[in-house]
């Protein structure tokens, strides 16, 4: 098996809205080749998992279950962590995943109406137990009931491509699509809802529009909050804004209830911190979080590639891709790489190009 090896880092300059912004150095992200002894990379550890047809989201619940929204495949996988499937649940498109501690499954998919139009959806998956009190097992995944819970039948563009929990069993979900021009209710918008479904509001600390400000969002892509808390960061295409995932914190105060974003270039001291670096992403479309260590990872489907930051914001070198992220044991760099989980020192990848599922460990904790 060969690890990873660094190239040098070089700049690309590119002419970014009116002025001349620094656009992200990709030779900054190691790829293939064999390291110098003492850098620690990134290596895959297991064949990947296969036959899945365009995955797009994989999700580690409270069960300790891995569950994966297989696109193309019109499903949901339950697979445990060694990658055996312990069963599947029909869904239209499914897209984005998230499990409350009831361990009811949060599904983003889409559904046929009766007018003939196909709509974006959220979906409720009784895995435990259902309203009425009826109790199942993890076995029966493939027959327990479903409830339809956020439907926008007059908007039959929009889809759901993100939800997270927080820790009150409230969520919050990422809406898109095509129209922006509305004011009022533009697309592009991150729902809280109530633990019973019920919306609550349109988060109003993100701005719609495309722009340079950090909290501006024009095509979200998917949202996560850290574990235990209700910070989250949303991922967005980088197409009309600067800033292709944006990292927001809970604040509480008698002054101010809401989120507020964590680093913000405007702010002093602060334009210079990785992670707000314009232009670092093109397509960010998903986030994993190693708890122990408090490292972030931020998967990029068009850079091929895992961008990886420590808590306070900054680059770490064990980021790796660019369409390089192979071994010599399992060649194949990635293909549009799509979601991410993390448990217990292994970092599993959703490769939508690829078609299937690939594990990484650093290399230095192969023992």
């Amino acid at each position: 098996m060969r690890f990873f090896q660094s190239f040098h880092i070089f700049f690309l300059f590119l002419v970014f809205l009116t002025g001349c912004v620094e656009r992200f150095p990709f030779s900054e992200i190691p790829s293939g080749g064999n390291p110098p002894a003492a850098e620690t990379t990134y290596v895959e550890v297991s064949r990947p998992w296969s036959g899945y047809n365009q995955p797009r989201a994989i999700h580690l619940g409270y069960d300790e279950l891995l569950y994966v929204a297989d696109y193309g495949n019109d499903r949901v996988v339950m697979l445990n962590v060694a990658g055996q499937v312990l069963g599947t649940r029909a869904f239209l498109h499914p897209v984005a995943l998230a499990q409350d501690s009831r361990l009811d499954l949060l599904v983003g998919a889409e559904m046929v109406v009766s007018t003939g139009d196909t709509i974006g959806a959220i979906f409720r998956l009784h895995i435990v137990r259902d309203r009425q009190g009826n109790i199942y097992g993890h076995e029966q995944f493939g027959t327990v009931p479903v409830e339809t819970v956020w439907t926008e039948r007059s908007r039959p563009q929009r889809r759901f491509p993100g939800i997270t929990v927080l820790p009150n069993n409230q969520y919050l979900a990422v809406r898109n699509g095509p129209d922006n021009s509305s004011f009022v209710d533009p697309d592009a918008r991150v729902l809280l809802f109530t633990r019973g479904d019920t919306l609550i509001t349109p988060l109003g600390d993100l701005v719609t529009r495309a722009g340079s400000g950090i909290t501006d969002i024009n095509y979200p892509t998917n949202i996560s909050s850290f574990p235990g808390r209700r910070d989250f960061i949303l991922t967005q295409s980088s197409e009309g804004v600067s800033y292709g995932a944006v990292w927001m914190v809970y604040s509480l105060s008698p002054e101010f209830e809401g989120w507020l974003p964590k680093f913000d270039p405007s702010r002093p001291g602060e334009a210079n911190i990785d992670f707000v670096r314009q232009s670092r992403f093109r397509r960010a479309e998903a986030v994993a979080f190693d708890r122990r260590r408090g490292d972030i990872f931020i998967v990029d489907s068009e850079l091929d590639s895992v961008v990886k930051f420590d808590s306070r914001g900054r680059f770490r070198r064990e980021s790796f891709g660019n369409r390089l992220a192979t071994t010599g044991e399992f060649p194949g760099g990635f293909s549009r790489p799509q979601g991410a989980a993390f448990r217990e020192k292994t970092l599993y990848i959703v490769d939508a190009g690829d078609n299937v599922i690939r594990l990484f460990r650093l290399s230095s904790d192969l023992n």
